[in-house]
């Protein structure tokens, strides 16, 4: 084979290799900025229903910080973890009765830009197992909540905020009875509620 088509065909074969590469799907990674930042959560509509039951809670707050570097970073898939501790559940009521939600754990927020640049970044609501126990007062009716993730919902970055309606699953199981307690031991429910985000300096997630 000649220098010349020794050439030619380096050349070709690069440009295949590039275009081949240009091609490939993105990989997919999020960057939550700023790094190590206080943020605040919160809601003022929060509502969780299962079948006829719908407990609902006009605050719910919860504070904590976006991870410190390299922390807030994920070169792969799965998205960044920011804590929001634990958070309040005050002014609770199931189908109108008042309710008391105690709350445990470390609860977070998945953020995610694997979906980004072709749609949003993606917001997770993680409770861990025994996050929140709801008691009707007199009844003997205890509602605790299990293991659950809500999402992934669109984390609207200008507005600082993800928006929930009817999303699940929120898993439960259920101790004793009364007027106002689910009927199966163990079950599922929905979530709606918008969970507004404030910090000093807006948190941006960037693929």
């Amino acid at each position: 084979m000649s220098h010349a088509l020794r050439r030619t065909t380096f050349i070709t074969a690069a440009a295949a290799a590039a275009i081949a590469v240009a091609a490939g799907p993105a990989l997919a990674s999020t960057v939550v900025t700023p790094a190590g930042q206080a943020v605040t959560a919160s809601s003022s509509n929060l509502s969780i229903k299962t079948g006829t039951i719908t407990l609902t809670c006009t605050s719910t707050t919860g504070s904590g910080t976006v991870p410190t570097a390299p922390g807030n970073s994920n070169t792969g898939t799965g998205g960044v973890n920011v804590n929001i501790g634990t958070p309040s559940l005050t002014g609770c009521k199931a189908n109108g009765l008042p309710a008391v939600v105690t709350t445990s754990g470390t609860w977070q927020l998945n953020v995610s830009g694997d979906a980004m640049p072709a749609g949003s970044a993606q917001g997770s609501l993680i409770i861990p197992a025994s996050g929140a126990v709801v008691t009707i007062p007199g009844s003997t009716c205890t509602v605790t909540v299990g293991a659950s993730t809500i999402g992934p919902l669109a984390f609207d970055i200008p507005n600082q905020r993800v928006v929930a309606s009817n999303t699940g699953t929120v898993n439960y199981t259920r101790t004793g009875t009364g007027p106002v307690c689910p009927a199966a031991a163990t079950g599922t429910a929905t979530m709606s509620g918008t969970l507004q985000f404030a910090s000093s300096t807006p948190i941006n997630v960037t693929p």
